[in-house]
C-alpha cells in the first residue's frame, strides 16, 4: 500500500495539533493528540499486516492448487499455515474497519476542539457531527466536510455489520488474481464468489485516499487559526 499521501496529510495536521498544545496542561487536548497519533499508527500497522497476509494467501493458494492438480495430497503443514493465514487476514480486516471508525471519531473530536466552547454543542461522533445543527451553522466548512464524507455511511454500515450483526468475512481470489473479500452479517445475505468480491487492496487504498482528503480539509480550514481551549 502507498502511504505517502496519507503520511503527508497526517503529519500536517499532527504539527497543527502539537503546536496547539501550549504548555501541555490541557489534558483533553493531550488526549486527543495522543489518540490521533495512536490510531493513525495502528491503522498503518493493520494495513501492513493485511498486505503481507494477502500476498502470502495468493502464494499458498497457488501452491495448494498446483498440488491438487498433480493429484497429490497437500502437505499438512501447508494446510495448517493456509488456515492460520486466512484467520489472521480476516482478523486484520475486521480490525481495519473498527480502528478506522475510531479514527474518524477522533477527527470529529479534533473538529470540536477547534471550535472551542461552541464545540461543546457538537456530538463526538463523525457520522452525527456532519448532520449536527450547531455544526451546520458554519455552512461552508460543514458542506465541504459532508461532501468529503460521502463514503462514510457505507463504511460505518459495514463496520456495524461486523460489530453488531455477527458479520463474517468471505474471501476468494478475484478474477484479476487479488485477494477478494465480502462481509455478510445477520442483515446482509447474498450470493458471493469471484464475480462479487472486492479487492481488499483496492478498498483500503480508496479508504486511505478518502481519509487523506478529510484530514487535509480539516488542516486547511484551521491552519491559520489558533485552537481554542
Amino acid at each position: 500500500m502507498d502511504f505517502s499521501n496519507f503520511d503527508r496529510c497526517f503529519d500536517e495536521l499532527r504539527v497543527l495539533l502539537r503546536d496547539g498544545l501550549g504548555n501541555g496542561k490541557n489534558t483533553r487536548k493531550l488526549d486527543i493528540y495522543g489518540n490521533y497519533l495512536d490510531y493513525g499508527d495502528e491503522i498503518k500497522i493493520i494495513v501492513d499486516r493485511i498486505e503481507a497476509g494477502t500476498q502470502r494467501f495468493i502464494i499458498l493458494s497457488k501452491t495448494l492448487h498446483e498440488t491438487l492438480q498433480k493429484g497429490e495430497e497437500p502437505d499438512e503443514k501447508l494446510g495448517i499455515e493456509s488456515i492460520k493465514n486466512l484467520v489472521q487476514i480476516r482478523l486484520d480486516i475486521k480490525s481495519f474497519f473498527v480502528f478506522t471508525r475510531i479514527f474518524l471519531d477522533t477527527l470529529a473530536q479534533i473538529i470540536k476542539q477547534c471550535y472551542g466552547k461552541k464545540g461543546d454543542q457538537m456530538p463526538p461522533r463523525m457520522r452525527k457531527l456532519v448532520e449536527n445543527v450547531a455544526f451546520k451553522k458554519d455552512s461552508d466548512f460543514a458542506k465541504g466536510l459532508k461532501d468529503r464524507m460521502q463514503w462514510m455511511d457505507d463504511f460505518v454500515t459495514t463496520r456495524d455489520e461486523i460489530v453488531h450483526h455477527l458479520g463474517s468475512i468471505y474471501s476468494t481470489t478475484t478474477q484479476n488474481g487479488k485477494f477478494g473479500f465480502d462481509i455478510l452479517g445477520l442483515r446482509t445475505r447474498h450470493d458471493w464468489g469471484t464475480n462479487t468480491v472486492e479487492s481488499i487492496a483496492d478498498y483500503i487504498n480508496e479508504t486511505l485516499h478518502n481519509l487523506s482528503e478529510v484530514i487535509s480539509y480539516i488542516h486547511s480550514k484551521f491552519q491559520s487559526e489558533s485552537i481554542s481551549t
